[in-house]
């Protein structure tokens, strides 16, 4: 893979500091990325000339640093994923439902992650994975410092379809979320679990379930699923959690929205990802109406 190659000027605030200072503190750079790059002849470059992170600088002062990942040996998947934002640092999907993020031990092929690799050909860095049966947009870093940059930072907003009218129609859902047993995938609301709070707007009443908007200050695993399972109020096609199935077949979940600062040119970024068939047919055709 091509190298890549990151370019910052020197503000008036960094005049006289070191080069180290600069690159924890305008650039956003980790201490560990910084060791990396001091190992390289083209990793931190200051006016185009090999630089010490000692180094004083100037205002206007041109710093570079240099990015190489490793060529990613994963298998590569064919199947087609639509991008929703794309640039040199990142990628946002809209990930189906059903299609893994990753690959685990029984299953290799056709993840989010193999798409990306016949896309990218490096580490897949995910910035928050969505369940396999949740679509919807998921951010994927292209290089380490990106990576590190958007880790915990990204915003999400997600709908769903849940059973029911949620009372009151808008709240905050302070519960903490535990598992009782690592060979069971079910979560709970337990005393002894970690903290979780979820968010939530209920956007329509369609009679026998409602679409409701959902943003988390933490992100456990199947935190909206458990937290609107325990309100009363499962997701429309979540066995898991007692939701109804027979007008969907998997949990009605979908990241609508990712956003966060550019890593690079901290400019605020925004992607919206358009509701699935499957959901967008519910809002259409609520309740058993008619198609017409």
């Amino acid at each position: 893979m091509t190298p890549r190659r990151i370019d910052y000027q020197v503000p008036d605030s960094y005049a006289g500091r070191k080069l180290l200072h600069f690159l924890r503190g305008e650039a956003g750079c980790s201490y560990g990325l910084v060791r990396s790059l001091k190992t390289k002849p083209e990793g931190i470059l200051l006016n185009g000339v090999h630089a010490r992170v000692i180094d004083r600088l100037k205002p206007g002062d041109v710093v570079s640093i240099t990015l190489w990942d490793a060529p990613w040996q994963a298998q590569q998947s064919a199947l087609e994923v639509p991008v929703l934002y794309e640039d040199a640092d990142l990628i946002v999907y809209n990930k189906p439902a059903g299609m893994a993020c990753h690959q685990a031990k029984t299953l290799q092929q056709d993840t989010l992650a193999n798409v990306f690799a016949r896309r990218c050909g490096v580490p897949c860095r995910s910035i928050g994975r969505l369940d396999k049966d949740t679509s919807g947009a998921v951010v994927i870093a292209k290089n380490a410092f990106a990576a590190a940059a958007l880790t915990g930072r990204v915003e999400k907003t997600y709908l769903a379809l849940c059973a029911g009218a949620p009372q009151p129609p808008s709240g905050v859902i302070n519960a903490p979320i535990g598992q009782l047993s690592r060979a069971d995938p079910h979560r709970q609301v337990l005393a002894d679990g970690k903290p979780a709070v979820t968010h939530y707007e209920m956007l329509e009443d369609l009679g026998e379930y409602s679409l409701v908007r959902c943003w988390l200050e933490t992100g456990r695993t199947h935190q909206i699923r458990v937290h609107l399972a325990h309100l009363g109020h499962p997701l429309l096609g979540d066995a898991l959690y007692g939701g109804p199935t027979g007008r969907l077949q998997r949990q009605a979940l979908h990241c609508a929205k990712a956003a966060f600062v550019h890593p690079v040119s901290k400019k605020w970024v925004a992607v919206e990802a358009p509701l699935p068939q499957d959901m967008q047919k519910l809002l259409t055709f609520p309740c058993g109406s008619c198609e017409k």
